[in-house]
């Protein structure tokens, strides 16, 4: 049985990357990835897309030229709904792909910030330059991923900082968790704070010194299990269980 027009157009729909979308709709050029995108899936002239612009605006549109950058008109953009509480993941530098892996998977999960830490025991060292270029290199890896999961905003990705200065920046009203192996004791939220800031460290794990850092500064000391999890695989988990507590707050 044939489905409905309306609903083959929404699963072929294609969503692209525009960081400047016109409040009230109107010519929106794409930048070089995005134009490239475009050849990529081979679409043409009159072909409807959806753009997004990252900070929680998306807009309907129709493409008009395909030249080196392609031109779309757009119709005016829709926001979407703010979460409850703002979920930020501090995350101790992996090594290799693993960090692309891990941005990718915290878009796909709703994460609002990344907040990168050079923790102790990371391997990679990023100086001042080169920091720069890889968060906007891992600003590309979000936007992918967030076309990808309809995802309307991109996580908002901070350069790396040492555990004392994360924690002297920690804002009011935040709460802390940190998922460490061999931790005892499910994660508990007894109220929905303002931010959560969910805490993975690299392959080393944290050193003693930004544990107790990290203790004293009330971050709540959480189990994934009695098994030694991959980065990667704590960032997700972590992630689910902190999401599983804030809905099960909000469904109170």
């Amino acid at each position: 049985m044939r489905m409905p027009v309306e609903a083959e157009e929404a699963m072929t729909e294609r969503r692209l990357y525009a960081p400047e979308l016109p409040d009230s709709g109107g010519a929106v050029e794409l930048d070089a990835g995005a134009s490239h995108h475009v050849r990529v899936l081979r679409l043409r002239s009159g072909d409807r897309v959806q753009l997004f612009d990252g900070k929680g605006a998306t807009a309907q549109a129709v493409i008009q030229a395909i030249d080196e950058r392609v031109m779309c008109e757009a119709e005016a953009p829709s926001l979407a709904p703010r979460r409850s509480a703002r979920l930020v993941l501090l995350l101790g530098i992996p090594k290799g792909s693993t960090l692309d892996d891990c941005v990718r998977m915290a878009t796909e999960l709703g994460v609002d910030e990344i907040a990168l830490l050079q923790a102790e025991r990371s391997v990679p060292r990023w100086d001042g330059a080169r920091a720069l270029q890889r968060v906007e290199r891992l600003t590309r890896v979000a936007a992918e991923a967030a076309a990808q999961c309809e995802r309307a905003d991109l996580p908002l990705i901070h350069p790396p900082r040492s555990c004392s200065e994360w924690l002297d920046a920690l804002p009011a009203g935040a709460q802390g968790v940190l998922f460490a192996a061999r931790a005892e004791g499910a994660l508990r939220l007894e109220a929905t704070p303002e931010q959560v800031w969910c805490t993975v460290g690299p392959e080393g794990g944290f050193s003693s010194g930004e544990l107790a850092a990290l203790e004293r500064a009330g971050f709540i000391v959480a189990s994934l299990g009695s098994t030694v999890l991959r980065v990667d695989t704590a960032v997700v988990a972590g992630l689910g269980v902190i999401q599983d507590r804030l809905q099960a707050l909000q469904a109170r």
